[in-house]
């Protein structure tokens, strides 16, 4: 086994962990570059948003900022001195940057995030998940001690609403490896807390959103079969929740994003098909009103105050960046472009289109404009999950391949979530079934119309579950395809499950994964069905998966050692010290360097007469 070595690449730069000030003034993001992290503050007093990087502050990935309504931000990340360990500091603006005060370390093994504080009588909340069963919620004072801890809770938290002004009341989200979740309300002030919001021991329920101002609370549950949105107001005793039908529609994914000031009306998100909608939700009326938005892809969490809302947008083109929206009789839509981020190349443009599937029409991405299909080099990208989709927004791998003449096209296959129920539950108990069958018709109709025009066959390239139905397609059909690319794969659901930590083997167990299909004649275990695997495969895993262990891979590696076959020459198998989502999205310039290498290497065949 090699390692990879560096190759140059087109620098990449995205944003992600925006949050946002109680006030509104002020957001805070981390932006990379490549592998190169830095902390973003955000000026957002004015209608237009400033924007600027905090020089000199060393921030990882995985850190946590927290925007202040007085300009300062709490940072939260892990430390340099052990693995569980988290640092807690206050950065304070001081003649255009910021000093850096060390406020203390705080136990967490599995992470943590912060809270902001609706008094000044701190500074703000850490929340940590201190291992599978318990959490711990801490004080930030700008005094000694610094740092306090409040209460110790069975379960691991999640969210955070205040029910008061004064931050002595906390609705959070509680889950357990043995059952769903529930909303729970601490008192942080008697260091104890009751449920106030589980329909079930087995479902999945939150608290979302609440207004102290309006008494509002918005909340969430899947009892019904699918997750839904419901709001109460909360009274004295416990709250009366209902679940409007405006507010669900089947087999589509709706998030509520934020209130406005006065607690009266909803921000609410949806999945449709590949792209972003938003609506208003008034609860006094049932009212729910569309806005006119970009296609694109928005992601949580938004502000909101007065008429203008702010959040995280992309689209295939556009790194993601904070986009502002003008409420009025005529809305108005801008998105942020700093320097930094128009100094880069002009990324391609991507489209959104029907091709023709088994069941019904499959959505999908597209680079390579109108005639992608005659492309010298083409890839099939198959998206992770199960229940995930390929979104209109933008991606680094994507970018990298279109920039070397790859056409991409990325379907939405049966499984994939914003099609509707029957699109959605296809896959349940059925891993590699209805997905697979959509993407070998996909790669039959490329097929005939490739060899046609002299053109080699795609490259069929999946990312996690994606990977799992790549290998799966290049086994079964392996006449298809040129190459197969598995960024971090795994074999059957039932080899995952026996590997798998506690969070992956409940989530196989709850969407079928454990199911055997017999319902035709492919195979719907990897290894069962490599030993006809005909092209070459480049295999990449992080030894830091804690989602799919590495095993799943190095497993692979072995059998097709077993059957004959050479690395080197039938495939490429490559580890790099990364965790599973910077595998699967490519993150590291290394493997992105590979992945658009190897698929620019496909010989091309003669054109048949």
């Amino acid at each position: 086994m090699r390692t990879i070595a560096p190759e140059s690449a087109l620098a990449i730069s995205s944003r992600f962990n925006f949050a946002f000030s109680l006030n509104s003034h002020y957001g805070v993001c981390l932006r990379i570059s490549d592998e190169d992290v830095a902390l973003e503050h955000w000026m957002l007093a004015s209608e237009e948003a400033a924007c600027r990087t905090i020089a000199g502050i060393t921030v990882n990935q995985a850190a946590h900022g927290l925007p202040l309504d007085n300009g300062q931000i709490l940072l939260l990340q892990r430390g340099v001195s052990a693995f569980d360990l988290y640092e807690l500091m206050l950065l304070r603006p001081r003649k255009g940057t910021f000093s850096l005060q060390r406020l203390g370390e705080i136990s967490a093994l599995l992470g943590g995030y912060l809270l902001p504080s609706p008094s000044c009588a701190q500074l703000g909340f850490a929340v940590t998940l201190d291992d599978p069963e318990h959490s711990t919620i801490w004080r930030a004072l700008a005094t000694p001690p610094w740092i306090e801890p409040i209460i110790r809770i069975p379960g691991r938290l999640s969210g955070g609403a205040w029910l008061d002004r004064n931050g002595d009341v906390l609705a959070v989200n509680q889950a357990s490896d043995s059952c769903g979740s529930n909303g729970i309300v601490v008192d942080l002030i008697e260091e104890s807390w009751r449920r106030v919001w589980s329909v079930s021991d087995t479902s999945t329920d939150r608290i979302v959103l609440y207004s102290p101002r309006s008494r509002l609370l918005v909340a969430s549950t899947n009892s019904f079969g699918e997750e839904r949105l419901g709001w109460g107001l909360l009274g004295e005793g416990t709250v009366t929740m209902r679940f409007p039908e405006i507010l669900h529609r089947p087999g589509y994914v709706r998030l509520a994003l934020a209130l406005d000031d006065c607690g009266e009306r909803l921000l609410v998100h949806e999945v449709a098909g590949a792209v972003s909608q938003l609506f208003i939700y008034t609860p006094a009326d049932d009212c729910l009103d569309p806005l006119v938005i970009p296609p694109g892809a928005i992601s949580h969490p938004a502000s909101w105050a007065k008429n203008i809302i702010r959040f995280r947008f992309s689209t295939p083109s556009q790194p993601p960046t904070l986009a502002t929206m003008r409420l009025g009789a005529k809305p108005r839509w801008s998105w942020s472009r700093d320097d930094e981020l128009e100094s880069q190349p002009v990324w391609a443009e991507a489209d959104l289109i029907d091709l023709q599937g088994p069941a019904g029409p499959i959505e999908a991405v597209v680079y390579g404009g109108p005639d992608w299909r005659q492309d010298e080099h083409l890839v099939v990208a198959l998206h992770g999950g199960p229940l995930a989709s390929w979104r209109f927004e933008f991606h680094p791998l994507f970018q990298h391949l279109a920039a070397k003449g790859i056409a991409v096209v990325a379907p939405n296959y049966r499984g994939s979530t914003g099609y509707g129920g029957e699109h959605l539950r296809a896959v349940l108990g059925n891993w590699g079934g209805p997905d697979l069958e959509d993407v070998l018709h996909l790669g039959r109709n490329l097929e005939e119309d490739r060899r046609g025009h002299g053109l080699s066959m795609p490259v069929v390239l999946g990312m996690s579950y994606g990977a799992f139905l790549a290998l799966l397609a290049a086994c079964n059909e392996p006449n298809l395809w040129s190459a197969c690319v598995a960024l971090a794969p795994f074999l059957s659901g039932p080899r995952l499950h026996k590997s798998a930590g506690d969070v992956v083997r409940n989530r196989i167990e709850k969407l079928g994964g454990l199911k055997q299909i017999y319902a035709s004649s492919n195979s719907y275990d990897v290894l069962e069905a490599c030993e006809s695997l005909a092209v070459p495969l480049l295999l990449i895993h992080g030894v830091r998966d804690e989602t799919i262990p590495v095993e799943q891979s190095r497993t692979l590696m072995r059998y097709l050692t077993e059957l004959g076959k050479t690395e080197g020459a039938d495939f490429e198998y490559r580890e790099v010290d990364s965790d599973h989502e910077e595998v699967v999205l490519a993150r590291p310039k290394v493997v992105r360097q590979r992945v658009v290498d190897f698929c620019l290497t496909r010989p091309k065949p003669q054109k048949q007469i």
